[in-house]
């Protein structure tokens, strides 16, 4: 079978080199990176060779990351608020892409070209990372062709060398649950069935097998799920081949909210076993479960706030290199603090001015009614040279009371080197920040969720859970005068 080149490859190819090039230039760009990307994706999947499908895939990977880099920038120079939200999503996709494809050899200078993106801290390092990116040589992409006529051999004879079939590879092209692309944290309600529809590619069938089977793998006990395995019989007409299949998924235990997600991959092979094996596979096939309902999940009995923990936990838990165990810790930590939060605006709690001293006095009672801290909970103890507020198993707690009206979790920023240096001297990379705002209000109190989020201290690469707790608000009736 002969191979060609085709021109498609060429001006997706050029597109991402302009549109890297024009960033690397802090020049504006009508590229649009996440079109690019969608471009690119769909371009990996025409490969038969597995190395260029890699390297274009995971080129699409990084144009998502960038463009989230671009959107930072840009965020940072326009003074809009909570611009680190596009840092933060840029360096979580970094960490789900390497996973992905720090295993894949042609994947090795793309990496090397990314390896800043964990470490950013200044919006001029963008550029940096744009240009080392656009100079990483990929394969050359390979695509297969129609087989030579029947006649040919007629004519050149037999004695013709018969060129080696291209690479056998089953392309992952798309999951959806109930209808909707997975995304990479998937939550299930256990105990429900869902739809579970998968679409798939390959590039040739192999003369002697009859059947393509898609199997879930899975390190969990069997017990916890069922998950459809997905059979496609040789089809007809000329490769390559789409195949497009539904079944039925059921997480069939709940998991606590501390739990990992269960994780699933689905192996390919054909059927019955001889001849070709094995088999190239190509594109995500890698599924992340929740088995947990969040909506019905009670963890600091505002549904708005347990949103919004689930959230820092995933983020949380994709850090390397951290223990389960200071994760665990953090959440017992920020559970009656964010109910401390909700009760503050339902009840009016926290009143008229106060001090830091009596903000103290306040969570540290709070703190140690829990069962599960009660007298874990550290107080005054000495690390980096300094004296922390509250501390569970090394976890600081750092409590401010300010009179300054707080708008969002960013303009505590003057407080999260302190924060940070409390963990690094415990050895710990996680801290809590926590902060009164009992300035007066003339306005209506924010939604809850708004100022509390994750922040990652550039230097020390601390992860510092910020909340902030909204004192001396104005009467409701007051405010319709």
């Amino acid at each position: 079978m002969r191979k060609q080149t085709l021109s498609d490859s060429f001006p997706r190819r050029r597109e991402i080199v302009e549109a890297l090039w024009a960033i690397s230039r802090e020049e504006p760009s009508s590229h649009d990176l996440k079109k690019i990307a969608i471009d690119l994706d769909s371009l990996s999947l025409c490969f038969s060779s597995t190395a260029a499908a890699n390297s274009f895939a995971a080129l699409a990977g990084l144009a998502r990351i960038i463009d989230a880099l671009v959107q930072w920038r840009a965020a940072v120079l326009e003074a809009l608020p909570d611009a680190e939200r596009f840092l933060r999503s840029a360096r979580e996709r970094h960490t789900l892409w390497l996973t992905e494809y720090q295993s894949k050899p042609a994947v090795e200078g793309l990496i090397a070209a990314a390896n800043l993106i964990p470490s950013i801290s200044s919006i001029s390092e963008v550029a940096s990372i744009a240009q080392s990116v656009v100079k990483v040589p990929l394969p050359l992409g390979i695509f297969e062709v129609e087989g030579r006529p029947s006649w040919i051999p007629e004519v050149h004879g037999p004695e013709r060398p018969k060129e080696e079939p291209v690479e056998l590879t089953v392309a992952f092209l798309k999951f959806q649950i109930d209808g909707r692309p997975t995304i990479e944290l998937q939550h299930l309600a256990p105990g429900e069935v869902h739809d579970l529809e998968i679409e798939v590619r390959v590039s040739r069938w192999p003369t002697e097998q009859e059947e393509l089977r898609l199997t879930p793998i899975s390190v969990e006990p069997k017990s916890t799920y069922d998950f459809p395995t997905f059979s496609f019989t040789r089809p007809s007409g000329d490769a390559p081949y789409t195949m497009h299949q539904r079944g039925r998924a059921i997480v069939l235990l709940p998991q606590g909210m501390h739990a990992r997600p269960f994780e699933f991959k689905y192996m390919a092979e054909f059927l019955p076993e001889r001849g070709e094996q094995p088999v190239a596979i190509v594109g995500h096939r890698t599924l992340l479960i929740e088995g947990t309902d969040v909506s019905k999940f009670q963890v600091c009995g505002y549904p708005v706030l347990d949103r919004r923990l689930f959230e820092i936990r995933d983020a949380l838990r994709r850090r390397g290199g951290v223990a389960q165990e200071e994760t665990t810790d953090t959440l017992l930590l920020l559970a009656p603090l964010c109910n401390l939060a909700g009760r503050a605006v339902q009840d009016a709690e926290f009143s008229g001015k106060w001090n830091e001293a009596d903000f103290q006095t306040h969570v540290r009672s709070e703190l140690r009614r829990n069962a599960l801290i009660g007298s874990q909970l550290d107080e005054h103890a000495y690390g980096g040279g300094g004296i922390t507020d509250l501390s569970l198993h090394g976890i600081p707690i750092e409590l401010k009371a300010l009179s300054s009206l707080i708008t969002t979790v960013d303009e505590c920023e003057r407080y999260f080197a302190q924060t940070a240096s409390y963990a690094v001297a415990k050895g710990k990379r996680t801290a809590i920040l926590c902060v009164l705002d009992f300035s007066e209000k003339n306005t209506s109190s924010r939604s809850l969720d708004s100022l509390l989020d994750l922040r990652v201290h550039a230097d020390s690469g601390v992860a510092i859970c910020v909340l902030v707790i909204q004192g001396n608000l104005a009467k409701p009736s007051a405010l319709s005068r």
